[in-house]
């Protein structure tokens, strides 16, 4: 496809993240809990905000008109004049990061009126770099991705993110649900705190499948690069409402993404 700006500008971007990762990580230990949220299920550290603050400043010097979306700082979101707007997630799996769990990333993305093009994923801990632009391809340190998994889901490892409210007790057990018929039907269910990295990994065949369930715009921002990534590495990404008013989210084969599609419409929304 073409795009309205440069690659070098675009390496630029990539260059930001695997330094700002390579910052994180020399950092790993010393850094400070700024906010904790959603009950105490997430929290944000000083390093996020920097991150986020410094690729901000990148955003606005090299894509003017573009919009502007972080994880951690409302205040610096801006609207787009020219359809692309910019999304970062400073660090993917901050939880992960505070207690020492190496599965965390920064992760950049853009996007074209409401759909991701262009991606960026960047573990600093194992080295491991997921670049993908629509119509270019997904690599992993300079090396084609190419999606494949078992057809059979009990054989298959299934990555799952599923945002949980305690206080929705109904929704809760609607999940409860979900979550019983996704054990029963594939081999392994794995939720590993970074839905960038998860899907990353699907790129790689490492998880047959994946699903969201409960995407809300915030959560978003966390995985559209990993949608980019895993759409160019060969997989199906589909998303669908669900009669309780949340989404579902998949991504897959076409039959693992419509095995996934009739769970959720059929256990997980009852």
């Amino acid at each position: 496809m073409m795009l309205e700006f440069a690659d070098h500008h675009f390496e630029q971007v990539i260059d930001f993240v695997k330094s700002a990762g390579d910052s994180a990580l020399d950092r790993w230990r010393s850094f400070d809990v700024v906010e904790i949220k959603d009950i105490g299920g997430d929290l944000a550290t000083n390093l996020d905000r920097e991150i986020e603050r410094a690729f901000h400043g990148l955003c606005r010097d090299l894509f003017p008109g573009c919009g502007f979306r972080g994880e951690e700082l409302p205040e610096l979101s801006t609207g787009s004049s020219n359809g692309y707007t910019w999304n970062i997630d400073p660090i993917d799996g901050t939880k992960n990061f505070v207690h020492e769990v190496p599965i965390w990333s920064v992760t950049v993305s853009l996007e074209k009126d409401g759909t991701p093009i262009f991606g960026v994923i960047y573990n600093p801990v194992s080295r491991q770099l997921y670049t993908a632009m629509e119509g270019r391809g997904a690599h992993l340190n300079g090396r084609r991705l190419s999606y494949s998994a078992p057809a059979d889901p009990a054989r298959m490892q299934l990555a799952i993110d599923f945002f949980m409210r305690q206080d929705d007790p109904a929704r809760k057990a609607r999940q409860d649900d979900l979550l019983a018929e996704l054990f029963h039907s594939f081999y392994r269910v794995r939720s590993i705190g970074s839905g960038s990295l998860a899907l990353a990994w699907l790129a790689q065949g490492h998880f047959g499948g994946y699903l969201s369930w409960g995407l809300t715009e915030d959560k978003y921002i966390d995985i559209a690069a990993g949608l980019v990534i895993a759409k160019e590495a060969g997989a199906v990404v589909a998303i669908e409402s669900l009669d309780s008013g949340s989404s579902v989210l998949v991504v897959g084969a076409e039959r693992t993404c419509d095995i996934l599609l009739a769970l959720a419409h059929g256990r997980g929304d009852r």
